[in-house]
Formats: structure tokens, C-alpha cells, sequence
């Protein structure tokens, strides 16, 4: 009686392997069909005019430019200072060139301010300035929703009074991107400053390295 249950059982499962196979292969079928008759129809003239590329409508996109105002909404300084507090006066302002769809260069701006030690009282404020630039890659989602990500150097000045140091730094961002508008784009992400200290008297000395992580918005 056992062997003739499991027979029975192994007949079921069998069965319905097969059944579940044949639909994947039908729905895979259908789904190269679509894909087939999507490719033969002709591209519209609207299409051709709002998808610029270099052959006219198919192939990769033109070299494009793009700006923008980043806000720095919430930083995480590594030196003394009042951390992790809204304060939207920390903007980012950069321009980018993208070659194709995939890579792209960026420069960027960009402008901190903090108060030293704690939030009470009148403390002293540190100003920062990074002039840099990064190479970038990026990936489509889907139509209207983009991620990417950079890596670059920045030169950091870095001003608490009437002291100026300077130095080098080592800029890295993440951004997810989703389109409003033709030609607008809202996003947000990570970004990371991480400067090293100098040889020269005038360099900046905050501990071995100084960083602002940030996480940022924009358009």
C-alpha cells in the first residue's frame, strides 16, 4: 500500500512538473513574439524627436550636459562639531558630462558650515570649501528612474576663524534619480568627503583625516 501511494504521488508531481513547464515555455514563447513584432513596427516621428541619438532614433544617446543644487540635509562631521541636525545651508553645486548612457565626468562645488564643539551658547563656526571632480557610471531602472554612483578627488579648504588649512580629499556619492519632468530630474543620496591632512604648515590638521558624510537631495 506505501509503494502504491508514493507511485501515485511521484505520477502527481510529475504531472505537474509537466504542466508548469509547458506554460513557462508558452509564456516565454509569446513574450519573444511580442518582443519580435515591437522591433518590426517603425518608430514613430515623435519618438525620433524626443530620443535624440546619434543614428537617428536607435543606438546610444548623444554626449549630454546636465546641473544642479544639491542640499546637504543631514552631515556627520568627524572633527568636533554639532552633528547630525538638519541644517540646509550645506548645498553642492556641480555640472556633468556624460559621454554616453554609461559613464560620465562631474564637477562639483561644494560649501559646508557647522558649529564647533556643541549647539549651545555662541560657538565658533567651521567653514569648508571642496573643489573637485568625479568619474561617474550610471544604470536605468526603468524609463524615468535612474541610479549612479562616482568616485574623484577634491582640494578642501577648511576656515575655523581667521585660521585657513588646506588639503586634499577623496569624494565618493551614491544617487537614485527619478524623472519629473522632461528633462528635470529629482534625486538623493550619499555623500562622502574624506580628506587627508597635508605636509605644508598651512595644511589642514584635524586628527590624521577629517570626513562629512552627508545625505543629500536635489535637482
Amino acid at each position: 500500500m506505501f509503494n502504491y501511494f508514493n507511485a501515485k504521488t511521484i505520477r502527481i508531481v510529475f504531472a505537474a512538473m509537466c504542466m508548469m513547464l509547458a506554460s513557462v515555455m508558452g509564456a516565454v514563447a509569446q513574450q519573444n513574439l511580442n518582443s519580435q513584432e515591437s522591433i518590426s513596427e517603425p518608430l514613430s516621428e515623435e519618438n525620433d524627436l524626443s530620443t535624440p541619438t546619434v543614428f537617428g532614433g536607435v543606438g546610444r544617446k548623444l554626449p549630454t550636459w546636465q546641473f544642479g543644487l544639491d542640499l546637504i540635509i543631514l552631515a556627520n562631521p568627524h572633527y568636533s562639531a554639532n552633528r547630525n541636525h538638519l541644517q540646509l545651508s550645506n548645498r553642492v553645486f556641480w555640472g556633468e558630462w556624460w559621454k554616453s548612457d554609461f559613464w560620465g565626468i562631474k564637477v562639483m562645488l561644494t560649501e559646508q558650515t557647522f558649529s564647533m564643539f556643541d549647539s549651545s551658547g555662541n560657538q565658533p563656526e567651521s567653514n569648508s570649501r571642496h573643489l573637485g571632480f568625479l568619474a561617474k557610471i550610471q544604470h536605468p531602472l526603468s524609463v524615468d528612474m535612474k541610479i549612479s554612483g562616482g568616485i574623484g578627488l577634491a582640494n578642501t579648504e577648511f576656515a575655523l576663524g581667521n585660521q585657513r588649512k588646506y588639503g586634499n580629499s577623496l569624494v565618493s556619492e551614491f544617487r537614485i534619480g527619478i524623472e519629473l519632468l522632461p528633462e528635470i530630474w529629482t534625486e538623493g543620496g550619499f555623500l562622502t568627503i574624506d580628506g587627508s591632512s597635508g605636509s605644508g604648515p598651512d595644511d589642514q590638521r584635524l586628527g590624521s583625516s577629517s570626513y562629512i558624510i552627508g545625505i543629500s537631495y536635489g535637482f
